[in-house]
């Protein structure tokens, strides 16, 4: 989990940000890059106080950046990433509590609630990028 909002924070996201066309989706990137980055760091003090090592580990279940497809494709980028980012913090958040460690819980879980926002703005987005699509096909 370390390494992919590492990943994100530093090499993902400012990616995706520089390729980003809409004031919008810009905004939004840069927003949750700022989040990932105080995620990242959770997850080291998290890991630190569950007595796991806290170094970064590469992960293949990073989604590759679509950036042939343009805003729609930073999109589906985002989508994808944040349910790997959902599965990982509920994975966590399930070991602090059967660890007993009810502090580390509660804040993996307003983490897990910001991945789960940053999820919904990204559909909204994706519905209003569609949306644009389709009115300029007509």
């Amino acid at each position: 989990m370390l390494w992919i909002e590492e990943t994100l924070a530093h090499e993902v996201l400012p990616l995706l940000l520089e390729h980003a066309e809409g004031n919008d989706l810009r905004y939004g990137l840069e927003r949750h890059r700022l989040e990932t980055k105080e995620h990242a760091l959770g997850v080291r003090v998290a890991l630190e106080k569950l007595g796991a090592h806290p170094l970064p580990e590469p992960t293949p279940d990073l989604p590759v950046p679509d950036l042939e497809h343009g805003d729609l494709g930073i999109v589906e980028t985002i989508m994808k990433t944040e349910h790997l980012e959902i599965a990982a913090y509920t994975l966590l958040r399930s070991v602090a509590n059967a660890l007993g460690e009810e502090e580390i819980a509660l804040r993996l879980q307003e983490v897990l609630e910001q991945e789960q926002y940053a999820l919904e703005l990204t559909e909204k987005a994706a519905a209003k990028l569609l949306a644009e699509r389709v009115t300029n096909a007509l």
